[in-house]
């Protein structure tokens, strides 16, 4: 174990692609009772064109939680599970925001995760619903007196409360395309990240 560990740490250094960008505004947004959180994110976004961004914190009680994880059981499509945690549950959410890209060459119809459905995430973790909208990766954890989940945020999950507060960083000189092409999923699918450059 001991020669493993040096072996990894003495490993040389990768490059990994970087860009730089800058946080533009904090904005608190109110989402109100009975809303879908998921949809609430891409109003919000799109009502103060965020392109890219940080959902900092999403804080409040939800009437139920819908999620996508990591599968307990083998054998389940991509090794994840689809699941829907009734309520009341206290949550905390974070994740990245970008826009969801979709090579020209295809069709939306020929996207399977574009595909409207009862399990819909919009397109990829968290979803986007067609070429430039608002993409949103959001990991969201859910806790009621019976259990604690944590996911990936899907479509259906509805607030339980008037108080209810989304805090979204406004991030300039950086694009991250949720970007889709026609080898498919999930060799098709990508994040790209896109150094802009301030006129």
């Amino acid at each position: 174990m001991t020669e493993e560990i040096d072996e990894v740490q003495n490993a040389p250094t990768k490059k990994r692609p970087t860009v730089k960008g800058k946080i533009d505004e904090i904005i608190y947004a109110q989402v109100g009772y009975g809303e879908d959180l998921l949809h609430a994110i891409w109003d919000v976004c799109k009502e103060n064109d965020v392109k890219t961004g940080v959902l900092l914190d999403a804080t409040g009680c939800m009437k139920n939680l819908r999620v996508h994880a990591i599968a307990a059981e083998p054998g389940q499509p991509a090794g994840i599970h689809y699941e829907d945690v009734p309520g009341c549950l206290e949550v905390s959410a974070h994740g990245i925001i970008g826009m969801g890209w979709v090579d020209k060459s295809i069709k939306a119809e020929d996207i399977p995760g574009l595909i409207r459905s009862s399990y819909d995430t919009g397109f990829g973790a968290a979803g986007f619903v067609e070429h430039g909208s608002p993409y949103a990766h959001i990991h969201i954890v859910g806790s009621s007196p019976k259990r604690t989940i944590c996911g990936h945020l899907i479509e259906g999950s509805f607030t339980a409360t008037q108080y209810f507060e989304l805090i979204i960083a406004k991030v300039s000189g950086v694009l991250l395309k949720a970007k889709y092409d026609s080898r498919g999923y999930p060799d098709g699918y990508t994040h790209e990240l896109v150094q802009e450059h301030r006129p």
